[in-house]
């Protein structure tokens, strides 16, 4: 008969020693914490993006004769909510109004500031007043905020197609609008010229009682009128801006 051989193995425990044992807590420490840090920060980057989109209208109007179209593109990772922003709103028929602003300063505070503007606005206009008299009166509230509140850029205005607006001269639109401590608005016209066409007036938040004049524009079949934020304008490549020497008036034409 064949004998059955059964060979035992002898286990014996390895031995680590102390430092290994360390480090390796160490090792599932830092990545316990870094995993943690990477929860917090993409609930966090969440809760500003839904703040962030909060602040923009959800979607722009349809407005007979005329294409309006926005771009919005936040800086940096995103960690923290801009405070740029700009609206487009129907106020009466055949009457739209517009606006974008940059609240100076990002985070909850500046977020605070632009619900203030944009609703604020909104809210104005539709009691009828006129753009220079909204530009104003916002201007007031945000002073009455104190010190806590940040400085305002502004463009607002009024905007009337020509099947409601002055049809007398062939226009196609005509846009009254404030520019308050703003870049300024450029109107490419369709023959290639570009020119801006409001002037600067004074911020919003700085002085109380400051009153604004506005600008109106008529602009013809084809022509563009541009606004944007210093976000574009103060854009670097190198040690140049984008605006140097005219250069965002440049790349429209």
């Amino acid at each position: 008969k064949a004998a059955d051989k059964i060979v035992e193995q002898n286990v014996v425990p390895a031995v680590v020693d102390p430092e290994s044992v360390e480090l390796a807590a160490d090792l599932t420490r830092r990545v316990a914490l870094a995993l943690d840090n990477a929860r917090l920060y993409s609930a966090q980057r969440q809760a500003n993006d839904a703040l962030q989109r909060s602040l923009l209208p959800p979607e722009l109007p349809a407005i007979p004769g005329v294409d309006v179209a926005a771009g919005y593109e936040a800086a940096g990772e995103g960690n923290e909510v801009g405070g740029d922003f700009y609206d487009v709103f129907e106020v009466a028929p055949g009457r739209w109004r517009f606006a974008i602003g940059d609240v100076c300063g990002k985070g909850p505070e500046a977020a605070a500031v632009t619900g203030l503007t944009r609703h604020a606005l909104r809210i104005l206009a539709r009691e009828g007043h006129d753009v220079p008299t909204v530009v104003e009166r916002l201007n007031a509230l945000i002073v009455d905020e104190g010190s806590r509140a940040p400085f305002v850029t502004l463009i607002h205005g009024e905007l009337a197609p020509a099947s409601s607006g002055d049809t007398a001269s062939g226009d196609a639109a005509v846009v009254s609008l404030v520019c308050a401590g703003h870049p300024p608005p450029l109107v490419l016209r369709s023959a290639g010229d570009v020119e801006a066409v409001a002037e600067p007036q004074s911020l919003l938040g700085v002085l109380d009682g400051v009153t604004f004049e506005q600008n109106v524009v008529r602009l013809s079949p084809r022509d563009v009128l541009l606004c944007v934020t210093d976000g574009v304008t103060e854009r670097r490549s190198g040690d140049h801006l984008l605006d140097d020497g005219d250069g965002l008036r440049g790349l429209l034409g």
